[in-house]
């Protein structure tokens, strides 16, 4: 008699493509023979670019989320009452939350069904300034000690997450392509001439600062910056303000802004490039390493790494021969670290590699993903 296949149902107040670790390990469960579901938000705005990729290999509820006041609360409970009813229906084995808005949904699911829950936690939790963000970080507590598996990016964040809620162990799984995202990519000997510096994903002043346009007229001219990503609702009119300071210092020429991306179109431009720019600026006192999945992504293209000066950053990237690290608030030091870089090619190259191989072994998101497999076969086959 065939055995039935696993089920996991993926339950997020947001658009899935925001999250792109979601989409790998629901491509990873679905590889492994389960079926795999999506209870979601839709994306409005420059989000609506990130759609999810995963339509032809899950099935995705997508609600609406109404703004204002009754209508905004009337959206969230819809939600809830949706993912409560789902699960009840469906009875998958595993479901999965991964934003601070879906907890009370997960909390609720996991008092009433024997699924396993998995509060996945990608952002640093919403601060406390109003009653309703306080109820839910009250529920956030009580979701982290009732689920059974928490996951997070960061070492430090990990240990946070425990001391906040009071919850049980938390895995650290960081946010890397998957290796099927390696394919297109160009080899370093393949790019283009000259020196291509990236960014991509969310934009704003703390994670592209103004000072990397302000170094382009010290460095030559065939250093050029190409941009991806999408402005946040804080952050609106960023890129104007990005070629506004461009045009004045007269490098507008040597700055491209290619939107909001899918992720496909996003490696095959990024591979393009020679050095992904990774630097948040002093008031990102938060953890980042692990959790930013953007150095990853730029291993992954092929790119060495210009990062922080901070011991967080030279530990992590600089210590491994993948990064050069520079002040990011300081034009002067950033334009000195890219002259190094340019001035040295086959250091350059060597860096790109070296990073790319480690994307391959180490920094894949197969590989950080492996033991929360293991740990959801321990649980399932438990309960046989």
């Amino acid at each position: 008699m065939q055995m039935p296949k696993r089920k996991v149902l993926y339950v997020q107040y947001a658009a899935p493509g925001v999250y792109p670790p979601i989409e790998r390990s629901a491509r990873i469960f679905k590889r492994q023979g389960w079926e795999v579901g999506f209870l979601a938000v839709k994306a409005e705005g420059q989000l609506a670019a990130l759609t999810s990729a995963m339509h032809s290999e899950a099935e995705i509820e997508y609600l609406e989320h109404r703004k204002g006041g009754v209508r905004a609360l009337r959206s969230y409970l819809r939600f809830w009452w949706r993912a409560w009813l789902r699960v009840r229906r469906e009875k998958p084995d595993v479901v999965y939350l991964s934003d601070m808005f879906s907890y009370p949904a997960g909390l609720a699911i996991a008092m009433t069904s024997p699924a396993l829950t998995i509060l996945h936690e990608h952002d640093t939790p919403l601060d406390r300034s109003r009653a309703f963000l306080k109820v839910l970080h009250g529920l956030r507590s009580r979701f982290a000690r009732r689920a059974s598996l928490r996951i997070n990016p960061q070492e430090a964040r990990a240990d946070l997450m425990r001391t906040e809620t009071g919850c049980g162990p938390v895995t650290v799984v960081h946010n890397c392509p998957s290796l099927e995202e390696l394919a297109d990519t160009l080899t370093f000997e393949a790019k283009p001439a000259g020196l291509t510096l990236w960014h991509h994903g969310s934009l704003g002043p703390g994670r592209l600062p103004y000072a990397i346009v302000a170094a382009l007229p010290d460095l030559p001219e065939d250093v050029t910056l190409a941009i991806a990503g999408y402005e946040t609702i804080n952050t609106v009119g960023f890129i104007d303000k990005v070629m506004t300071l461009a045009r004045k210092l007269g490098v507008a020429h040597r700055v491209t802004y290619h939107g909001a991306m899918k992720r496909d179109a996003l490696y095959a431009e990024a591979a393009k490039a020679h050095v992904g720019l990774s630097m948040f600026v002093r008031e990102f006192v938060e953890p980042m390493v692990g959790a930013s999945n953007k150095p990853f992504d730029f291993l992954a293209c092929n790119m060495a790494l210009l990062v922080n000066d901070t011991a967080e950053w030279t530990d992590f990237y600089v210590s491994r021969g993948v990064a050069v690290a520079c002040d990011p608030e300081d034009s002067t030091s950033i334009a000195a670290a890219i002259h190094h870089l340019y001035a040295h090619r086959d250091e350059l190259r060597e860096m790109a590699n070296r990073g790319r191989a480690l994307v391959e072994v180490e920094w894949n998101y197969e590989a950080q993903f492996a033991p929360v497999l293991q740990r959801i076969d321990r649980m399932l086959a438990g309960r046989v």
